[in-house]
């Protein structure tokens, strides 16, 4: 059997911790139950460090343990939190993989 590679594990723990988080500060912060059209600058600032580090070469995973929290914390904000600051980190992520192997 195929054992699942450290590094996923450990992406995968900081995805539901960030989103953990996440959700519990937009609880804290907003409390209508709707989404303002206003963009949170503390989750679009993890989500663009977030996405900046995981694409970072670091030694012992560390880009996957700081990274997905991170980029966790957004994504686990409630409906309609946090949703414009996701997709610019998954813009810079999803454009940036290819840039990286392309320049190394």
């Amino acid at each position: 059997m195929n054992e699942v590679p450290i590094h996923l594990l450990f992406g995968a723990i900081g995805l539901v911790v960030g989103g953990f988080v996440g959700l519990n500060y937009s609880y804290n912060k907003y409390n209508l139950p709707y989404a303002i059209k206003k963009i949170d600058m503390l989750a679009l600032i993890c989500s663009v460090s977030g996405a900046i580090v995981l694409l970072l070469n670091l030694p012992y995973y560390l880009n996957f343990i700081i990274g997905a929290p991170l980029l966790g914390i957004p994504f686990g904000m409630r409906p309609g939190y946090g949703n414009i600051e996701l997709y610019i980190g998954l813009i810079i992520l999803i454009l940036g993989a290819p840039l990286k192997s392309f320049l190394l």
